[in-house]
């Protein structure tokens, strides 16, 4: 968490000092410089690679070097609210989404507009205004978002149907409440980021198999069907089963049961590790036996007070 706020912290002063020097650099420097700042805050902020993310940075360096002739602050603005798109998409409160991007817009503009007031200042001057500068970048993550791949997972789980779509919403609940830092090493930390790659691998997998179901419901197969895959009364068809059931639905049935093994795995995982740790931390008494010898010791020394007495 902290390796995190500290790229975002340097990815935004990257942004936010660096943005405005980029017309001297020339034009391809300046514009390759500018794009890697912009991305590199986009990124930052998201807290992964996310395709989102990485379109966002890229037209907030558009939107900067559009605007940034005729307004810093419009041009810090545009910078910002990009950057942020793919964050303010994962915030679950329409109002709450509403004043991150507001905050955005606000902190990008006021950023810039501090660093290209003090470009021509000293260099301690200029250091000043880019750290006031990324503190400003920083103000929408006062908001809380929530974690790409339980937003990832949840949005899996509305396309879906079936058995999935519990499991993936379990999933995405397990997600918000535990970090992967809470296993006990390294090696487990990997396991269980892994574990989550896989499943959210198998969700992809999983909505392009109810795609393909769906269109395959869809397309007409005989004269009895009408629209959409329904008999004549309206209804539609009755659900296969065993040896008439589709490759496509027994791969579904398949991909429905690993994801539930995974989210059942790394259930249990967690919940393993947060009793290792609650146990590690029962044994440990150190405080308690210098707090008991403190007060026997002071027991002590009151006897003897009220003996000498």
């Amino acid at each position: 968490m902290m390796l995190r706020r500290t790229a975002f912290f340097a990815a935004a002063a990257l942004a936010a000092g660096g943005a405005p020097l980029t017309f001297r650099l020339g034009a391809v420097p300046g514009s390759l410089l500018l794009v890697a700042a912009a991305v590199a805050l986009a990124a930052a902020a998201s807290g992964a690679v996310a395709s989102l993310a990485v379109a966002g940075g890229a037209l907030g360096a558009l939107a900067f070097g559009v605007l940034a002739g005729v307004s810093p602050a419009a041009a810090g603005a545009a910078l910002a609210g990009l950057c942020f798109a793919e964050r303010s998409a994962r915030v679950r409160s329409g109002k709450a989404r509403l004043a991150h991007a507001g905050l955005a817009l606000a902190g990008g503009a006021l950023a810039v507009s501090v660093t290209a007031a003090f470009a021509a200042s000293s260099l301690v001057i200029r250091g000043v205004a880019v750290v006031v500068a990324a503190v400003l970048m920083a103000l929408p993550l006062l908001i809380e978002a929530d974690d790409p791949l339980a937003h990832a997972l949840d949005g899996a789980a509305e396309e879906i149907t079936g058995p999935a779509r519990a499991s993936l919403r379990d999933g995405a609940a397990l997600r918000r409440t535990v970090v992967e830092e809470e296993m006990p090493d390294r090696k487990a930390t990997r396991h269980a980021r892994e574990t989550w790659a896989s499943l959210m691998r198998l969700a992809r997998a999983r909505v392009r198999l109810e795609r393909a179901a769906g269109a395959r419901r869809a397309a007409p197969e005989g004269p009895g069907e009408v629209g959409g895959g329904e008999v004549g009364g309206g209804e539609p068809p009755p659900a296969k089963t065993g040896a008439a059931a589709s490759p496509v639905e027994v791969v579904i049935g398949r991909v429905d049961a690993r994801i539930a093994d995974h989210v059942a795995a790394l259930t249990r995982a967690y919940a393993a590790a947060d009793a290792a740790r609650a146990a590690a931390t029962s044994l440990d008494d150190t405080a308690l036996r210098r707090v008991e010898t403190m007060g026997e010791s002071l027991e002590q020394v009151s006897k003897a007070i009220v003996e000498e007495v």
